[in-house]
């Protein structure tokens, strides 16, 4: 990371070509979006609620029907520091950082994307929200597609950005990377941002290894599964994702009336690169409105 600026435009062009000094999209932009939060002028109102058996962080801002954004992985909240302040607007807006990352607190075991979404519906429990809309990027969109096959009745709108249903999805470059990658690979730009922030700054490198190895066999959803999803559903991704087109594709077919968005110019990151042209789409899709 110390390549670039993680907030200047040279960084996202690096990102959308694929990385810098062989380093792979995927994990340029998780650590872009990590550090984008820095350049924010966001308040950070942070909580914290004992789900699960750890400290889950989250943040609120504003007021309305309750909108989840739920972040990438080896990331935190503050990758929607381009959206909380549009969406705060309209919506209550909850911001959490998923286990092992960010503020919250890691358990035992691996890291499971099912275990990641238990900890969200828990913490809807400790929030007293019945319902809410959710907004996943990468990681956080997989964990959106946990909650709608298991917990259909607490979502009523679901938007992904860059998800897959299995690990077959990625690009190939992708999953040559992920093979052989440990937690070196996030580079020194990680471990810094990790150290930061987490509640046990010398967990990096045990908690971005299980984030690898949820990331080399993990989802798993069947077409089944995605056919039971009743949630309306936005599928994106950037038109040079890291998804293979094809399987965002089938993706979207296999959910029920499901919307499908290419997102124009844009890579894994499109929130971050082309954050007016998504929050006005996401907007909109949100309150039932024909696309901008």
């Amino acid at each position: 990371m110390s390549a670039v600026s993680p907030c200047g435009p040279r960084a996202l062009r690096n990102a959308r070509d694929g990385g810098v000094r062989g380093r792979p999209g995927l994990v340029l932009a998780c650590l872009l979006a990590a550090a984008a939060g820095a350049c924010s002028g966001v308040p950070a109102p942070g909580h914290y609620a004992r789900v699960n058996g750890i400290r889950l962080y989250y943040e609120i801002h504003g007021r309305g029907r309750p909108l989840l954004l739920l972040h990438g992985g080896a990331g935190d909240g503050r990758q929607f520091s381009n959206q909380v302040p549009v969406f705060s607007r309209s919506f209550r807006v909850v911001v959490p950082d998923e286990r092992a990352q960010g503020r919250s607190t890691d358990g035992p075991g691996p890291l499971t994307y099912h275990t990641m979404a238990e900890d969200v519906v828990a913490l809807m429990d400790h929030l007293r929200m019945k319902r809410a809309d959710v907004m996943g990027w990468s990681d956080g969109g997989i964990i959106g597609l946990d909650i709608a096959i298991h917990h259909p009745e607490r979502i009523e709108h679901l938007v992904t950005f860059g998800a897959n249903y299995n690990p077959g999805g990625l690009r190939s470059d992708e999953q040559a990377w992920l093979s052989t990658a440990n937690a070196q690979s996030f580079g020194d730009g990680s471990r810094t941002e990790y150290e930061k922030r987490s509640p046990d700054p010398g967990h990096w490198e045990t908690a971005m290894n299980k984030i690898l190895a949820m990331w080399r066999t993990q989802p798993n959803f069947t077409l089944a599964q995605l056919r039971s999803i009743r949630a309306r559903t936005m599928i994106a991704a950037g038109d040079r994702d890291l998804v293979q087109p094809a399987h965002t594709d089938t993706l979207a077919r296999a959910i029920p009336g499901a919307r499908l968005w290419i997102v124009p110019d844009a890579s894994h990151g499109a929130m971050l690169e082309r954050p007016d042209l998504v929050n006005r789409t996401v907007l909109a899709f949100l309150e039932d409105r024909p696309p901008p």
